[in-house]
C-alpha cells in the first residue's frame, strides 16, 4: 500500500510513496536548525496547553529514535492516530534535550505492514 491521497473527483487512490531512502534523515541522526525530512509511527500523542492555545504534541518514533513534532491551536487533526506513519518535514530545535519540530509540513503514509 503506497501513499494515500483524494483526487478531484473526490476518491482515495493509493499511490507509491515518494519518499526516497536518501531523502529521510533517521531519527536518531536529526541535528537542531537544519531543514530535513523524517519518518516515523505515531507513538504516543497528547494535547496540552500552551499559554490558553491549545497544542496537539506527538512523539514520532522510528527505529533510531524519537522526536516530538507540536501542531500549535489544534487538538486532534484527522488521519493522526496512534500507529499512523507519518513524513515530516520541517526545522527541529532542542527544547530541554527533546528535539522538537513545530507545526512542521506532514504527510500521512500508511500503517507499517505489522500493525
Amino acid at each position: 500500500m503506497g501513499l494515500l491521497r483524494r483526487s478531484k473527483s473526490g476518491t482515495i487512490v493509493d499511490d507509491e510513496p515518494e519518499v526516497e531512502v536518501g531523502q529521510v534523515t533517521p531519527l536518531g541522526e536529526l541535528q537542531a536548525r537544519q531543514r530535513v525530512r523524517i519518518v516515523g509511527e505515531v507513538a504516543r500523542m497528547k494535547t496540552r496547553p500552551g499559554h490558553g492555545i491549545p497544542a496537539l504534541t506527538v512523539t514520532l518514533q522510528d527505529t533510531t529514535g524519537k522526536a516530538l513534532v507540536v501542531w500549535t491551536g489544534r487538538r486532534a487533526i484527522g488521519g493522526i492516530t496512534l500507529g499512523r506513519r507519518l513524513l515530516v518535514e520541517g526545522v527541529a530545535f532542542n527544547r530541554g534535550g527533546t528535539l522538537e519540530f513545530v507545526n512542521p509540513v506532514y504527510t500521512l503514509l500508511p500503517r507499517s505492514a505489522s500493525s
